[in-house]
């Protein structure tokens, strides 16, 4: 069996506690986060996340959960075969 990487990309607001909203959505799926690398470009207000993670059996769950976060401006997602 193949495993399927999910990487997602998010625009968030950069804000104290923005990472632990972010990572309980994943938790509360019962999601393991394999990867997670966050960017703050100087003298913006947003910074740049990206989460990678494997074999998520409803991923469009955890992007429409993410979606709905207040500190989270957008949320890409890409997927292939490891």
């Amino acid at each position: 069996m193949l495993d399927i990487v999910y990487t997602l990309t998010l625009a968030v607001r950069d804000q104290p506690g923005v990472l632990v909203r972010v990572a309980q959505v994943f938790a509360r799926r019962g999601c393991n986060i394999s990867r997670i690398h966050v960017e703050h470009p100087a003298g913006t207000a947003w910074s740049k996340m990206t989460i990678t993670v494997k074999n998520v059996a409803r991923i469009d769950q955890i992007t429409n959960q993410l979606e709905k976060l207040v500190d989270v401006h957008s949320v890409t997602i890409t997927g292939h075969s490891a």
